[in-house]
């Protein structure tokens, strides 16, 4: 199995480059938080801890920030890359298949090839984060300290092994339900097309979404029932910043649930303002973004989701700081601990986007390989290019601005009910940071087929398999 999983990998590394990716930025930060962790446990920085009257498992609080932030977003990021590549190769797993591996063969093969992929991308991880450990560690020093105090960052094998460990079981538990549907993938498919077998969801997903949708109707009766209890108690703010916060995080969730419907339904929508007419690589990127529902959602969604939470949490503070100065209170809103608590979270989405893009690469370059025989000159395959991924993106920031808004729009009620001057504000610069690099990233992997296409023989490109 371990020979058939290292062959496999070795004829089209391409298809494993997204789970590459996304391992090697989540063992990154789960490695950072590891030399910490580790950090703190040395003389120096247990004597700086102690020094301000806490302990040295109150100051470790961080590393467990860093790690819950991490770790959820890569199970999710890292599943939906892992099924996205196990479903590239399908007709491979079905030649296994007719060949006589049994099911539980196929599982264990796929298995080993996403922790070949793990480790390999752990070690790539920890080697980029090395040098950012002392600035890792004085950022979430001064998270605990409020202060800019140095502790020399431990330089020990251990939180390297923490890391491997760390991110193994995080990749075992992505992948087992990705590596039970490849087990379950028939050998007739070996003889077929492989095609986006249907546009709508599976059913099992469409119940999940209505349990979403449920939880998050009741959500909305709590919170508007909340405005007419919150009085003017001290650390009621606190409770209605995270009512506003739990509502985003809601409609995220419902919104994650039912995307694969309702992105391409919204592509549609909004495209429909270009005259498809006029502009020829308008209507097909079009096309290509509705007719592909599953690529859309997964292009798509992760930067929505990270540009929701970042204006969820950074509006919700920039409402309440507001609010407390209109009150004439005063004190500064920590917002340290939101930066550790969303900056991995942010990072593995956008590298779940490019993930996502970069597995259709063959497809796509083959795709414009055939507008290209067509007649099509290359600007106009750079333009189409363009135009999906303007289309991804205006999508997705759409999405994100919709969730973020509505979610400070009902703090900024919440907290007027506590009795505080609240009027909603959104902090741009930080969505339009991590929007600006989603846009870049999604951009960056939609030229390079297209470039791929237009340099290359058009018809050897088509022969691709």
């Amino acid at each position: 199995m371990i020979r058939l999983a290292l062959a496999e990998l070795r004829i089209d590394v391409r298809l494993w480059i997204g789970p590459l990716l996304v391992a090697s930025v989540a063992s990154a930060f789960v490695y950072l938080a590891a030399v910490y962790w580790w950090t703190l446990g040395t003389p120096s920085g247990a004597a700086l801890i102690e020094s301000f009257g806490s302990t040295v498992d109150e100051a470790r609080a961080g590393s467990y920030v860093v790690y819950v932030s991490t770790a959820i977003p890569a199970i999710a990021v890292l599943g939906s890359t892992s099924a996205a590549t196990i479903a590239a190769f399908a007709t491979r797993i079905a030649r296994w298949r007719l060949a006589g591996a049994t099911p539980r063969q196929v599982r264990a093969v796929v298995t080993v090839q996403v922790l070949i992929v793990n480790t390999i991308g752990t070690l790539l991880g920890i080697a980029i984060a090395l040098p950012l450990r002392q600035a890792a560690v004085d950022l979430l020093v001064r998270m605990v300290t409020r202060g800019d105090y140095t502790i020399p960052a431990d330089n020990s094998l251990a939180p390297a092994l923490v890391a491997l460990a760390g991110s193994t079981l995080v990749c075992y538990l992505a992948s087992f339900a990705p590596a039970c549907r490849a087990a379950r993938i028939p050998a007739v498919h070996a003889v077929r097309d492989s095609v986006e077998a249907s546009k709508t969801m599976p059913v099992s997903r469409w119940i999940v979404a209505g349990i979403l949708v449920f939880v998050l109707i009741q959500q909305v009766i709590v919170t508007v029932f909340a405005t007419q209890t919150l009085g003017a108690d001290s650390g009621v703010e606190s409770a209605a910043a995270t009512l506003a916060l739990t509502l985003g995080v809601m409609m995220i969730a419902t919104i994650g649930a039912l995307a694969p419907v309702l992105v391409p339904a919204l592509i549609r929508l909004w495209t429909a303002i270009v005259p498809s007419r006029f502009v020829p690589s308008w209507f097909i990127a079009r096309h290509s973004a509705i007719e592909h529902p599953r690529q859309a959602s997964t292009a798509v969604m992760p930067i929505s989701i990270g540009i929701a939470l970042y204006g969820i949490l950074f509006g919700i503070i920039a409402t309440w700081q507001n609010a407390l100065r209109a009150a004439g209170l005063g004190g500064e809103l920590n917002t340290i601990d939101t930066y550790v608590m969303l900056t991995p979270a942010a990072v593995i989405a956008v590298t779940g986007s490019v993930a996502s893009i970069l597995l259709t690469t063959r497809a796509r370059t083959r795709q414009y390989a055939l507008i290209r025989t067509a007649g099509a000159p290359p600007r106009t395959i750079v333009s189409i290019a363009l135009a999906e991924a303007v289309s991804y993106s205006i999508t997705a920031i759409g999405l994100g601005l919709a969730v973020a808004y509505a979610s400070v729009l009902t703090a900024a009620g919440l907290l007027t009910a506590t009795g505080l001057p609240a009027t909603p504000l959104i902090d741009f610069r930080q969505m339009l940071l991590l929007a600006g690099i989603g846009i870049i990233a999604v951009l960056a992997s939609l030229l390079v087929p297209a470039l791929v296409a237009i340099r290359g023989n058009p018809r050897d490109t088509v022969a691709l398999s």
